[in-house]
């Protein structure tokens, strides 16, 4: 009789274990998303203000050469020099085509890469757009004008490389976890080294263990 009551006291023992070694982990896994979270909204935050200020950099140099355009122009009509002002025209007219036509195809490759990330489930919209961006950079037109990846590769293809690069994994929504039992335990080896530093480490570091594996993640 006090055996058994030893064995079910163990049990219940180890029970209780396996769900205190869980809800560390998941604590641990809420801590990380919330890391990743904050980390990537101050990417973006900061691509923004590149961007802005390019943006802003580049309006300003387009109304000043179109000022001097302008002028360029009244010149040469007040000179008489129909010929030259109507050549500049031409070429400016041309060079507008080029921007539309640039435009189109470039439309054309986002929408492409858009298709191949849209198989994938992203933690949210910034890192799907932390993705688009590092795609869109590694892609070149070949000779038959088709985009592909710098190294001969599809678009697609290549997503699917980038996407399964570890490395790349916290950009991904975490897939729910399966249930209970003994991969509870298994995955709680480095909470326990973990969860008490954790909270003192910084962004980079936690995203740092993320794309290691030295953090538990939920299967």
């Amino acid at each position: 009789m006090s055996d058994t009551n030893d064995d079910d006291l163990h049990d219940q023992n180890k029970n209780d274990d396996n769900k205190t070694q869980s809800a560390d982990a998941d604590m641990i896994n809420k801590i990380v998303q919330d890391r990743i979270q904050e980390e990537l909204k101050d990417i973006k935050s900061k691509l923004d203000k590149a961007y802005g200020s390019r943006d802003d950099a580049l309006r300003k140099v387009a109304e000043f050469e179109q000022k001097e355009k302008e002028a360029e122009l009244r010149r040469l009509h007040d000179e008489g020099k129909y010929k030259e002002a109507h050549e500049i025209q031409l070429a400016e007219e041309k060079a507008k085509r080029e921007v539309v036509e640039k435009r189109n195809i470039e439309l054309t490759r986002d929408i492409d890469v858009k298709s191949a990330l849209g198989a994938y489930t992203f933690r949210n919209e910034n890192a799907l757009g932390m993705a688009f961006n590092e795609v869109v950079n590694q892609l070149v037109r070949n000779e038959q004008g088709i985009w592909t990846h710098r190294s001969g590769i599809s678009i697609k293809d290549f997503v699917k490389t980038y996407v399964d690069d570890e490395n790349n994994s916290f950009l991904l929504k975490p897939k729910p976890s399966s249930g209970s039992g003994s991969s509870e335990s298994k995955r709680t080896d480095t909470s326990s080294e973990d969860s008490g530093s954790l909270l003192s480490l910084s962004n980079e570091e936690i995203l740092k263990r993320v794309r290691e594996g030295r953090l538990p993640k939920r299967n």
